[in-house]
């Protein structure tokens, strides 16, 4: 699926853009707080019913108005021409595909999947087990759909079961301890499953852009060996006294290792930006093999990598025709961007004026 349009009303700074996009590389240059970040924003809240900054929905919509709006024309080379849209008024969220409403945010993100690479984007490397957890979990959820309902009840039940172990009512934790898990078998399952697919292909990634970093990737599944049921068990004494499951899939994480040692202990931080890079891109690799390209949400491009890496990623990302949208504060820093054809946006003080850069 190819974003052909996008219509941003009320979005931070930006009052109105109605934008026609490049099925390939689009750049956003301006000074910061000119509205570049927003507009990635407003294509990931479309896409995914949430912004990537922060959890305060309000924040979102632009001072004195009380509602915000992002609307899309796409194409699909199987579904055709879909329209979607997305609304936010004084508290009330509303998405629709093709003029219907649609009630489960995860149906507009099974569309497209959204491979973002932000400043902090070497905090899938450096950072906590949650984000890479996260990754997994997207890769997952785009592979097999029913990963998100399952992975949602595994979360819904392990909040009982720990709120039985706050009050320490162990006498009703059975039935909670049993749906734990099998839920999380299930969710552990389909990561591992997942993670064997798409190994060798970050392992390949990592190689391409940097040799040197020597990165191989282990998956955890939260538990040491055999069944999850009888890890509660083994645990329980220390549940109890921590109020709290200490094991299973919420507990899951990605190894990364460089030469054999922790990846956050040895990499710089240019280093871990490239292995997070690679994971990305491999990400897309591999459900590109599904007939499901990628759109790539870039912020700051000229930040991420160093123009020798930079223009690696970018050729990779041409070779699988992929759709960019980057933003940058000046044309000349994003140099490694302009080994792809690249339609050019000038933003300022939220409003966008495209130039022909071809």
């Amino acid at each position: 699926m190819v974003l052909e349009r996008l219509d941003v009303l009320n979005v931070r700074n930006i009052a109105s853009a109605e934008l026609t996009l490049d099925a390939g590389a689009n750049l956003f240059v301006g000074p910061n707080g000119a509205g570049k970040t927003a507009l990635l924003e407003a294509a990931h809240l479309l896409f995914c019913g949430r912004s990537f900054r922060t959890n305060r929905s309000e924040s979102l919509v632009r001072r004195g108005e009380d509602r915000l709006s992002v609307g899309a024309r796409c194409r699909d080379e199987g579904l055709g021409v879909v329209r979607l849209g997305h609304l936010r008024d004084r508290g009330r969220v509303e998405q629709r595909r093709d003029g219907q409403p649609v009630r489960q945010a995860s149906a507009l993100a099974a569309l497209l999947p959204i491979q973002l690479l932000l400043p902090d984007l070497g905090e899938l490397v450096f950072g906590a087990p949650g984000s890479r957890r996260q990754w997994l979990d997207w890769g997952t959820f785009h592979s097999r759909q029913d990963h998100a309902l399952t992975l949602r009840a595994y979360q819904r039940a392990l909040r009982h079961r720990n709120a039985l172990l706050r009050r320490r009512e162990l006498a009703t934790l059975g039935p909670w301890s049993e749906q734990v898990a099998d839920l999380g078998e299930r969710v552990a399952l389909a990561r591992r499953r997942h993670f064997d697919e798409v190994s060798a292909t970050v392992h390949r990634c990592v190689a391409g852009l940097n040799a040197e970093v020597g990165v191989t990737v282990r998956y955890d599944a939260g538990w040491e060996g055999g069944a999850l049921e009888s890890a509660l068990a083994g645990n329980l004494e220390r549940d109890t006294r921590t109020g709290a499951t200490g094991v299973g899939p919420h507990r899951a994480d990605l190894h990364i290792f460089s030469h054999g040692q922790p990846a956050a202990a040895v990499l710089s931080r240019g280093q871990g930006k490239i292995v997070a890079s690679a994971l990305r891109l491999a990400q897309a690799q591999h459900l590109m093999g599904r007939a499901k390209p990628s759109l790539f949400l870039i912020d700051d491009v000229g930040a991420e990598l160093d123009d020798d890496h930079g223009r690696r990623l970018f050729e990779v990302l041409g070779e699988m025709a992929c759709q960019i949208l980057a933003t940058t504060v000046r044309l000349d820093s994003a140099q490694a961007l302009r080994v792809l054809p690249t339609r050019v946006f000038h933003v300022e003080q939220g409003g966008f004026r495209a130039a022909d850069d071809r």
